[in-house]
This record gives structure tokens, sequence and C-alpha cells, in this order.
């Protein structure tokens, strides 16, 4: 065999590009044959980690979506039947919003919940300048705002709704729909992924793409946890929990392809959400130590 095709996805700068490059066709043999013992043992020690089955599973209805989920995994959103529908944590229905019956305008895009899980809030369309907010015993209350709402989010005590705009004006409001402020950035910009920090003091604009985080190829990063530090990737092969050191310590097993998927922020719950056509599942997983901190 040709050197060269030896050598074929092998990274140049590693010490097994390096010391091949002096070594006969038998020394090539031998590290092959080194890579497939050590491929051998980490196979054998990823079927030894936490492989996660789901807790739950649910098919929606026909063109149902799901919208969002609660920062700890205590509640979903989805939109079926023109409805928006509160699944609690076992993917059972909790309450429902039947937004179909308020106006046949309303298309819910951006959506938020409250902490406890008995309040929502969403946006409509790129042309809608409106965001509802609706609680659980049926109340519910249309707010305008200075554009169109690009994003919303509720703070960490679930009594004050933050709206972002496409035009760049910040709105506060509280439970009853009331203005409390306003706030405009300094340039004419997108307001989007809202995140409202542990003191309800400061808001941040996240960056969804996750710019600048260093990954494998084929892979995406899901969530980050710095104390202990955790991440959960996703590839084309498989969703899965990592150490610092690397180390697989939950694994989803693999599927035909991720649509999407969901981490709370202590990492202990994760939705996959599958699309095949107009259909929608969920699968729901309880994550336990040591992927959960």
């Amino acid at each position: 065999m040709p050197a060269t095709e030896a050598l074929q996805g092998i990274r140049p700068d590693s010490r097994e590009f390096r010391w091949q490059i002096n070594c006969c066709v038998e020394g090539m043999a031998k590290a092959l044959s080194v890579v497939l013992v050590f491929l051998l043992a980490f196979a054998s020690t990823a079927g030894a980690q936490d492989v996660l089955t789901p807790a739950w599973t649910k098919t929606l209805a026909k063109g149902g979506r799901f919208l969002a989920a609660h920062e700890l995994g205590r509640c979903i959103l989805v939109d079926q039947n023109g409805a928006i529908e509160v699944l609690d944590e076992t993917g059972a229905l909790a309450w429902r919003w039947n937004y179909r019956k308020v106006s046949r305008l309303i298309y819910p895009q951006e959506t938020a919940v409250s902490a406890d899980c008995d309040a929502i809030a969403t946006t409509g369309s790129a042309t809608y300048k409106y965001t509802w907010l609706v609680e659980k015993g049926g109340k519910s209350v249309m707010i305008g705002s200075m554009g169109t709402p690009s994003d919303v989010q509720f703070d960490r005590t679930g009594q004050r709704l933050l709206i972002g705009t496409f035009t760049g004006m910040l709105q506060m409001h509280d439970r009853a729909g009331y203005l409390l402020l306003t706030r405009a950035v300094r340039a004419p910009v997108t307001i989007e992924g809202l995140a409202v920090m542990n003191d309800n003091g400061r808001v941040a604009f996240q960056d969804r793409d996750s710019g600048g985080v260093e990954m494998q190829y084929d892979a995406w990063l899901l969530a980050s946890s710095a104390d202990p530090k955790r991440q959960w990737l996703a590839s084309s092969e498989r969703i899965a929990c990592f150490d610092e050191q690397g180390r697989v310590l939950a694994e989803i097993p693999s599927q035909t392809f991720y649509r999407e998927v969901v981490v709370s922020r202590d990492f202990g719950q994760v939705v996959r959400i599958d699309r095949d056509g107009n259909t929608t599942r969920l699968f729901g997983y309880t994550v336990t130590a040591p992927c959960k901190p």
C-alpha cells in the first residue's frame, strides 16, 4: 500500500503522522493493529457508561410543533390543534391555551414559560406586533411593542416578562401586562437569545449559534456546565455527556438524525425532538449522576 494512502485520515500534526512518515510497511501494519486494539477498548468502556432510555415519549398531532422547555425541565411547551399545551416533566398535559379561539392571526413563534410553569408568553409571525401573556387560570393579556417582537423571556421569579424587538427595543412588563421599563440598544439590531441572570438585575443576549466554541468535527455543543465541568455534545452518531477529561458519563443511543435536542440547565433532563414529515415525536430522558452535577 502506498504511504500516502496509509496516511489518509490522520491529522498532520498528530504523533501518529510524524511516526509513520519514517516507518516501513510492516511498521504501519503494527500501528494499525494498535489502533484497532484501542478502538475495541474504547467501545467496551463506552458500553459501560450510563446509556439512557426514554422515561417518556409523546407523539404530537399532525403538524404539531415543539416550542420551548423550562430551563430546569419542569415542563415543555408544544403547539398542536390550535393550542399551546404545557406538558409536565412526565410528558402529561398540565394545561393548555386555545389561541385559535382568540384570533386566527396568532401563530406562536418565540415562546417562554414562567419559573413555576403557570404562565406562558408567545410572539407571532414577523408581521404580528403583539405578545400574548397567558396564565394557567385562563387570564390572558395582549401586549403591544415598539416594533415586531423577536424574543420573550420571563425573569427567574416568573413575575416579570422581557420582550425584545427586531428594532432593538427591550421592554419589561409585570404579570398583568403593565409596562415597567423600556430600553433601547445603541444600534438598531435584533434582540434575540434573551437570558436573565440569577440576581434578576442583568439581562444578557446570548449567541444562539454558540460561536467561538471549538468542537470536534461533525459535533455541536448542546449545553455546558462550569462547576464541575460537563458538556453535552451531539453528532450524527450519538448524544453524549462528557467530563473535562473527555470521559463519557451518559449517552443516548445513536439515531438516524437529530432534529433538535434540549438540555435543562441543571443537566437533569434531556428532550429529543424528532420530526418525520408532519409528525413530531418527543423523547424525555432523566439524567442522574455523574453527568448531573
